[in-house]
């Protein structure tokens, strides 16, 4: 064996190792319909799943480990997120041009809102009554006012807009723009403020750590770490093609993400750590953590049917990270 071989292998061995020292396989469960789900949030103990495949939206309970409630007649749902005091859920509702609405006592549709195109991401500004949502093929991100149930003006980023993150430091959004290979800033004035040019094709899925003050940005082949500061890229670690969707733990500084039929783990605080590969036997493209339990839950496929993969992350075993140089710049601060 050649010592590159040697040393590749055993590189293999020491990263399965950790994997399942630290990974624990819970459940799999069955879920109604075909397989095909899209984003998720925690909202009062229950996990939202939208499932486009469904056209529905499931209402999971983690203690009894079962569907309790489904909103019914979406249109392909996608973006999923969770209003300031946890009394909505919002809903991309892609193939209807609307958002929804959702009650987290009641689990109904409590509204719809009109957008100008089929909304994909969806992300509400803090202590506002906006929402931000992305438009892919208007190549837009609109804002829409909860308050007056319409959206206002928007802002087009040239491109496919995917994923947003919002930087509660310096009060700005950030949206991957995915065939022009960059992130863009938009500030609260519905302005494009900065453009964060990527070496890497196809952005996707992005987090903001607001402890570390990164940004972590799923392309292909491989997640990156950027300073949004500086706009460089100060780290880089290889992961699947087809990694979209990003969970960040900031607790355990731990970023969590799924392609296919592995999970993908790696250690932040700033810098990233080599990505542990945790082959897993559901087929999906995203996930969800709940860093009180330390459960991860990979909603997905196997065998044509639906499955809900649950696995529990253990303490100790995290990787480290590696060492990411930075370049000091005047800060980036978008005005109000």
């Amino acid at each position: 064996m050649s010592k590159l071989r040697y040393i590749f292998v055993t590189l293999l061995l020491c990263a399965s190792a950790w994997a399942g020292n630290s990974v624990r396989q819970i459940a799999v469960l069955d879920l109604p319909g075909r397989p095909g789900f899209d984003e998720m949030v925690f909202a009062k103990g229950m996990l939202v799943i939208a499932h486009p495949s469904t056209n529905t939206v499931e209402i999971f309970d983690p203690i009894k480990r079962r569907i309790v409630g489904t909103v019914k007649d979406m249109s392909s749902p996608r973006g999923v997120s969770i209003s300031d005091d946890g009394a909505f859920v919002y809903v991309a509702n892609h193939d209807a041009n609307n958002i929804v609405v959702i009650s987290t006592e009641t689990w109904q549709v409590q509204r719809t809102v009109p957008v100008e195109g089929a909304p994909g991401a969806i992300l509400p500004v803090p202590k506002s009554h906006l929402l931000l949502v992305s438009l892919p093929e208007q190549q837009q991100i609109a804002a829409v006012d909860l308050g007056r149930g319409q959206q206002i003006p928007s802002v087009e980023v040239g491109g496919r807009p995917e994923s947003l993150a919002f930087d509660t430091v310096r009060n700005i959004a950030y949206a991957t723009v995915q065939d022009r290979k960059e992130i863009v800033a938009i500030s609260p004035s519905m302005q494009i403020s900065k453009h964060i040019p990527l070496s890497a094709s196809l952005p996707t899925g992005i987090v903001y750590d607001r402890s570390s003050d990164r940004l972590y940005v799923s392309v292909r082949y491989a997640v990156v770490s950027v300073d949004p500061q500086t706009g460089l890229e100060v780290g880089r670690v290889p992961a699947a093609g087809g990694v979209d969707h990003l969970w960040l733990d900031s607790k355990s500084q731990t970023l969590y993400a799924m392609s296919n039929g592995s999970v993908f783990i790696m250690k932040t605080s700033g810098k990233l750590g080599a990505a542990v590969e945790v082959p897993v036997d559901v087929k999906g493209h995203t996930l969800a953590f709940d860093e009180n339990k330390n459960f991860i839950y990979v909603p997905g496929g196997r065998e044509g049917r639906a499955k809900l993969l649950i696995l529990k992350q253990l303490p100790g075993g995290a990787p480290q990270t590696q060492n990411a140089s930075t370049s000091p710049q005047d800060r980036f601060t978008a005005s109000k």
